[in-house]
Order: C-alpha cells, then structure tokens, then sequence
C-alpha cells in the first residue's frame, strides 16, 4: 500500500498512538532523572516537542506529528529552535508526515537552516496471521523494571542515566512490556503501548551476545497476540529506512512479519552552534 493510498484518517491513528505513547514516557521519567538530564516534552498542535539535552540522542531531541489536525505555521520553527537553544540540546529534528499541513513546510524547514538528515518509516499490520517465531530463549512478560531499561540502554549504547527513566514506564496504564530470557538471564526487551484499536511497538533491544537467536521475532509475537486479546486490531512501529549506505536490520524484520510501509516521514536537522548551547 503506498502513501498514495493510505487513509488520511488512518495516518492520523498510527501518528496520534505514537504521540501518546511518548507522551507517558517522559511523562514517567523520575525526578532525579529529570533533573540530570533534562527529560521535557509539551504539545504542539496535534504533535509534540521531546527533549532531552543532556542526552545527544536526536530520537529523543524531535519534533513530530505536527500539522495533522490543524496547519503549521513557519513562525513556529524560530520558536522551536529557540527552545531547544534554551534547553541546551546540540541538535535536534523535525518529523514530517506526508499528511502534514500546509505541504511547504519541507521548503520552510530548509529555508531555517535545517538540514534532510534521514527518512523513517511509519509500518504497519494487522494483528492477525502473524507466524510463530521460534526461538531457544523464554519469553516473558514483566511487571517489575528489574534489567528493562539497562538493557535497552546498553543495545543501543546510550548513557546509563537513560536506564532508570526507560524502565520507569513498566506497571503504567497502556503500556506492556516483555523480555527474552536465556535461563534466568534476561537479554531482549520489547513493549508497547496500547490505545483503542492500535498498539504502539518500541523498545525493542537485543543484548549482543543474544543475537541471531530469534528473540525479536518471538517478542513480536507474543506482542501481538496480547494485543489481539486486549482488544487491539492494529500494529505500528518506526524505523530507520533501509540504504545502501546503512543497513536497517530492524526494518527487515518487520517485513519479514508482514508490516507495510504506510509512508516514509523525512528528518530535517537543526545543528545548534556550539556557542549557542
């Protein structure tokens, strides 16, 4: 299905989940992680501005699902980098869904000096029909943080201050979350968040020694199925586009569950001077 032919008001769901889902999870940061690295977030318009500054992560500096519900205007880019200024992030992106409003904003962006950076893919898929995934390790799901957050923090090779905060979202309302065990060793994470008849995947990380063993496909199973049970119909996820460049094993397995590209939302950069953080 291509963008072309993907509903408006479909987009407008598998944007709004992921909104929601960010939302609550910085939402749930502690205090003391607040206060050391800098969690905020706020709305704009049917969007949101995420910021951590003292975490130079650009998933965590963003700007997305702007401009669905009502138009964007250009005079709030200047604010936008203003607040990041003033927050002290090096960089930061904006989002763009092919749905947003007005179509310009692409040419305003670039006209502020932010920079194409990449593309991410907004997939998706039905809950039905997915394929068991086989796997040697456990699959369980979880109500304390225990190593959650580490290890989603050590996968991707952010700072340990990030842990607590990731962590912080297990036992909330509309979240669910799971880990892959090899004995009583945890090593793969996943999650999602639940709202109406979507279910938001993320957080989905793999220990390095645990790799290639089928943990990510069996954690999406086990995701959908609860999902199904809770009363959910669709699956959405983000993730980087595949390039010769740079490969996106993420991307290949969703696809090889049978997620589809509903359309790809371009990152535009803003790079803060140095002096100016």
């Amino acid at each position: 299905m291509t963008s072309a032919q993907f509903s408006h008001s479909m987009a407008l769901q598998l944007e709004e989940i992921e909104v929601r889902a960010w939302n609550d999870l910085y939402a749930a940061a502690p205090p003391a992680v607040v206060k050391r690295i800098g969690v905020r977030i706020h709305p704009l318009g049917s969007g949101c501005v995420a910021m951590v500054p003292k975490v130079d992560v650009l998933g965590m500096n963003r700007v997305f699902g702007i401009g669905l519900r009502e138009p964007f205007g250009q005079m709030q880019l200047a604010s936008l980098i203003e607040q990041y200024r003033l927050a002290g992030s090096p960089r930061f992106f904006v989002q763009v869904s092919p749905y947003a409003m007005p179509g310009d904003i692409t040419q305003w962006l670039k006209d502020e000096g932010f920079a194409p950076y990449n593309n991410w893919l907004k997939l998706y898929r039905s809950v039905e029909d997915l394929p068991p995934a086989e796997t040697d390790l456990s699959i369980r799901e979880i109500s304390q943080p225990g190593a959650f957050g580490a290890i989603v923090a050590a996968s991707f090779d952010w700072p340990e201050e990030v842990a607590p905060w990731i962590g912080s979202t297990v036992g909330r309302l509309g979240w669910r979350h799971y880990m892959a065990f090899e004995g009583e060793k945890p090593v793969a994470t996943g999650a999602y968040f639940a709202g109406g008849e979507y279910a938001w995947l993320d957080l989905a990380s793999t220990l390095p020694e645990a790799r290639g063993r089928g943990a990510q496909s069996a954690l999406l199973y086990r995701r959908a199925a609860d999902a199904a049970a809770q009363g959910c119909r669709w699956l959405t996820v983000e993730t980087a586009e595949e390039t010769p460049e740079k490969p996106a094993p993420s991307y290949r397995n969703m696809v090889r569950a049978g997620f589809r590209v509903a359309y790809s939302r371009p990152n535009y950069l803003y790079q803060l001077a140095a002096d100016e953080t």
